[in-house]
């Protein structure tokens, strides 16, 4: 509880919620003074400041008002407080020991003991010297210490969390980052700021930040921008679940550092909006999911080109989001240094049950190295741009693909559809006719013939054999085993390719199918031990 009647804008604690004080005085048929609170938690309020059909203030939603007393309300405390309260026990002077039983009896005297190194040791740790990540998250913190308090008492802290505090205003924080010069790391996320009058003149607060989480305060992307010159060398900003629908042509110099961005979980539906950070210099990765895109879409260049936007971007984030066609995959190949991407729970991933989604997303970007959080093996690639070249090889003919190369001119539109396929056909070659055609789903036909060798001594033994795609290479190894009498845990498998014979390829997961390698008949299965 406070003594002192909290101010208008001020944020206060009760029991268990915080929000933002928004009236001061009496309420008509009542006694005493309220406070008009606007409750960050909607559910903790009951309407919109109105009582009795007065407007008493202004809510950010229909029912996130309510009046409370003011001694229910808690200001709050200020940084040092809030370091003892939450590093420093309330029995640490002694230990936890009472200092009252502590004697030693002598000559029929009782001596008392003086807890000289707990007390020390408690002197040590009230300067703080060597903390350097303070986790000061909901411990109601409003406001800074004056003088160089802060500083003599964290002179070498680096990462400072004080989310969900009742800091109202981002001059206060940089009042406290002021006296953090070593701070590379600022948690702010969850409480609610009133905007600087001049940003340009906190800079020097924030000097050496490196990494700031912005999350859950509300922001729209205009907030952010006017807030950005505070924060001249940040690399990696997280602005996620605010109020970002809209992204406006912004000055990109006021992120010029900026490898990291994460907007996550906002609402952005206009993949145009998304293109303003793709003049970003230094950004590598891009992390969008949870918002409400539709496409992605990069109309500088033609199925065949690379885009100018995003040109360092090395990973891209679209979990969750509404991308309803492959075409936004395809046009991901398009990003110049694109090698990890997340695309999961998107309309699109719905419409391939019968193709292995990633698969299908591994074949279509040449460069990734990693697909929906696993890394994509030179093998995985392989099988899966085999895969592609043949689930597609129908449409791919019936558009004017042809085996002939002169006569091998398929259809603008199938290429859009498809813009890595003339590439892959390249590679691997253009797919016969018998593997175009239906196949059976019966064990008979669903067989590979493979030839499996191994060195014996001075000579090499090789044995042909029928095999299932469905077969593990666990299972593979057995039956090795029983034919060629290989111990198993000895066994290093690769094979080679009829298709690329001067390559070598691994079978280095005992959990994965044949098919899964890509093989196909008359390949070549070694064995080595």
């Amino acid at each position: 509880m406070t003594d002192c009647l909290p101010n208008i804008g001020d944020r206060i604690w009760s029991d268990g919620e915080i929000g933002t004080v928004k009236y001061v005085g009496e309420v008509e048929s009542t006694s005493g003074t309220w406070l008009g609170v606007d409750w960050d938690n909607k559910e903790r309020g009951k309407h919109d400041g109105t009582h009795n059909g007065k407007q008493y203030f202004e809510t950010s939603s229909l029912s996130s008002g309510s009046f409370v007393r003011p001694k229910k309300a808690v200001s709050g405390i200020s940084f040092i407080m809030a370091l003892q309260e939450r590093y420093i026990p309330e029995d640490a002077v002694t230990g936890g020991i009472e200092e009252s039983e502590m004697f030693v009896v002598g000559d029929g005297q009782q001596t008392a003991v003086e807890m000289v190194g707990a007390k020390s040791i408690v002197q040590r740790q009230s300067n703080f010297g060597n903390l350097k990540n303070a986790a000061l998250r909901d411990m109601k913190v409003n406001r800074g210490d004056e003088g160089a308090t802060i500083s003599k008492c964290v002179p070498n802290l680096k990462e400072l969390d004080l989310s969900k505090n009742l800091v109202n205003s981002l001059d206060e924080v940089a009042r406290i980052a002021a006296q953090l010069q070593n701070l590379h790391v600022l948690k702010i996320s969850e409480n609610r700021f009133s905007l600087p009058t001049n940003p340009t003149s906190l800079m020097s607060s924030f000097l050496n930040l490196q990494e700031l989480f912005l999350n859950y305060v509300t922001f729209t992307w205009k907030e952010v921008e006017f807030c950005a010159p505070m924060w001249p060398n940040v690399r990696k900003l997280h602005i996620c679940f605010n109020n970002i629908t809209t992204v406006n042509e912004f000055d990109v110099t006021l992120f010029q550092h900026v490898d990291l961005l994460n907007l996550e979980g906002n609402k952005i539906s206009d993949w145009n909006d998304v293109l303003h950070f793709g003049h970003l210099p230094r950004l590598e990765a891009l992390i969008l999911n949870k918002n409400a895109l539709t496409n992605v879409k990069f109309d500088d260049v033609d199925y065949k080109g690379k885009t100018s936007y995003f040109p360092l971007l090395k990973s891209i984030s679209l979990n969750a989001n509404s991308l309803s066609s492959w075409q936004s995959v395809n046009e991901l190949e398009k990003l110049k240094s694109l090698e990890e991407t997340r695309t999961q729970r998107n309309p699109f991933c719905e419409q391939e049950k019968m193709f292995d989604t990633r698969q299908i997303i591994i074949a279509k970007i040449g460069n990734l190295k990693r697909c929906n959080n696993a890394v994509a093996s030179v093998n995985e690639r392989r099988g899966a741009e085999l895969d592609y070249i043949k689930t597609f090889g129908k449409d791919w003919r019936a558009s004017g693909g042809h085996q002939d190369p002169e006569k091998n001119k398929p259809s603008v539109e199938f290429e859009t559809n498809h813009p890595r396929y003339r590439q892959l056909t390249e590679l691997y070659g253009v797919p016969e006719d018998y593997e175009l055609t239906t196949k059976s789903t019966t064990l008979k036909s669903s067989l590979i013939q493979v030839n499996i060798t191994c060195q014996q001594g001075n000579t090499t033994k090789t044995i042909q054999k029928k095999l299932p795609g469905t077969m593990n290479i666990q299972k593979l190894k057995s039956l090795i085993h029983k034919l060629m009498k290989v111990d198993i845990a000895s066994q290093v498998l690769t094979y080679t390719s009829t298709k690329l014979k001067d390559q070598e390829f691994e079978l280095n997961n005992d959990m994965r199918p044949l098919s899964f390698f890509g093989i196909e008949n008359g390949d070549t299965i070694q064995v080595k031990w």
